[in-house]
């Protein structure tokens, strides 16, 4: 593999360290790896930008195609760059590597994040102020502010109600949430709960039959909510509750390899600030390993590129233009779980001491034409790590069952779970209540066709 961004070089320590102190060096060099990557993404993206505008720092289209990967958009690239900056603000002083890149990035994303292009929106596109002005206040609140910048929103936001599109509760709260950073008050004003209530948090989410789109919704309004992780969160469910579809969201994540996904899904726990489950340290460490194995996280779309190098693109860029996403987020819950008050990390695996499972559960799971990698990890446990972690296979295999309607499946996997007390979870609950549905219009088919 060609090493686009290779991880920081780990310095001789005199003396023997505690395992606590080694995974937080560890931690440490994946959010330095995000951050090296978010540079030379940020630089490629203006490059683009450039060259597609004729030289004005434009947008670039996420232009793709058969032969060639999405190419990156440069308002995406500087957003979430400086997003990573705000979560990478109270290491400062961790450690002297990680501060400069940190300031170098900043210094690249001062001239996106407040140049003309911005200002434009700002003026033509009021309504959507704090969305075009997001990486200027994670800049401001990261401690790189900007007055001149800061009297122009404040003109703008603070005159007549600009009118703005409609916005679905996660938009509403995210805007909430941004106001608050402007404003300077997001470290004493809680967030609104009725809007929390309104978002999907609010009700139990569908974890068989969920999108993708559903499950990155999920992640965003704990991050909205919680600060990134830095305030606690007035819940409108019990916390155990969120967590267990947070878990099952993670086990159709990490079936599908969307490594991207499975790590935004992993900063429920810090964000929320809860110990981490069996699961979710599973989770984290596999994707530590792949991330490790190929000096970047591999986005959803790096796969189809990898075997067969897109035409005109050197790898480095076929790297940025799929993986630049996942390799940030990764870098971005590694910051968080370090911020003070976030739960660790177990250094070691926690193994739960459940009832003994009677054969291979690997057996019994509907069969795919390539293995997602969590079933190889998981094949490499003993017999008690896999009883902790159960509740994970089951999830995929309820989500797999229902997702191709496969209903003897479903009713093979709840049997499963009344015998093994420990998997029982919103997947199990769920596909009772499809079966139940499936039953009763069965009966009325049945009924309608004997009446006739």
């Amino acid at each position: 593999m060609s090493a686009v961004v290779s991880m920081p070089v780990v310095r001789p320590v005199v003396g023997r360290r505690s395992v606590a102190a080694r995974r937080r060096d560890d931690l440490l060099g994946r959010v330095h790896l995000a951050v090296r990557l978010a540079r030379r993404s940020l630089k490629s993206a203006v490059a683009a930008a450039e060259e597609a505008s004729g030289g004005t720092s434009g947008e670039v289209p996420a232009t793709g195609g058969p032969e060639q990967p999405a190419a990156l958009v440069l308002g995406k690239v500087v957003g979430e760059a400086a997003m990573l900056l705000r979560t990478t603000a109270p290491l400062r002083g961790e450690d002297e590597t990680l501060d400069v890149e940190s300031r170098l990035l900043a210094v690249q994303l001062v001239a996106q994040a407040r140049g003309a292009r911005v200002r434009e929106r700002l003026c033509n596109d009021a309504g959507r102020a704090l969305e075009h002005a997001s990486a200027h206040l994670f800049l401001g609140d990261a401690g790189y502010p900007d007055e001149a910048f800061d009297r122009l929103l404040h003109d703008i936001l603070d005159g007549e109600d600009a009118c703005g599109p409609e916005r679905l509760p996660n938009h509403q709260l995210e805007c909430a949430w941004l106001d608050q950073i402007r404003r300077g008050r997001v470290d004493v004003e809680p967030i609104d709960e009725e809007l929390l209530v309104a978002t999907c948090i609010g009700w139990p989410l569908d974890v068989l039959g969920c999108s993708t789109l559903d499950l990155y919704m999920f992640t965003h309004v704990v991050m909205y909510a919680s600060d990134m992780g830095r305030r606690t969160v007035p819940l409108p469910r019990p916390v155990e509750d969120i967590l267990a579809e947070a878990e099952a969201g993670l086990a159709a994540a990490l079936d599908a390899d969307n490594f991207d996904l499975a790590a935004e899904l992993l900063w429920t726990w810090p964000m929320l600030r809860q110990p981490w489950s069996a699961a979710a340290i599973f989770a984290f460490e596999l994707l530590a390993r792949v991330q490790d194995e190929h000096a970047f996280l591999p986005g959803p779309h790096y796969a189809r590129w990898a075997g067969s190098p897109a035409s005109g693109l050197a790898h480095e860029d076929v790297v940025m233009r799929t993986s630049y996403h996942a390799t940030l987020v990764m870098g971005m819950l590694c910051a968080i779980t370090l911020q003070p008050g976030a739960a660790p990390v177990s250094a070691e695996r926690s193994v739960a001491i459940g009832r003994r499972i009677d054969g291979d559960l690997l057996d019994v799971l509907p069969p795919r034409t390539t293995m997602p990698r969590w079933q190889r990890d998981f094949a490499a446990l003993d017999e008690r790590e896999r009883a902790s972690l159960t509740s994970l296979c089951f999830s995929v295999w309820f989500r797999r069952a229902a997702s191709a309607n496969d209903i003897p499946r479903l009713r093979a996997a709840l049997a499963a779970t009344l015998e093994h007390d420990d998997c029982d979870g919103p997947s199990a609950h769920q596909a009772l209540r499809r079966l139940q549905r499936i039953t009763a219009i069965g009966r009325l088919q049945a009924e309608s066709m004997a009446s006739r």
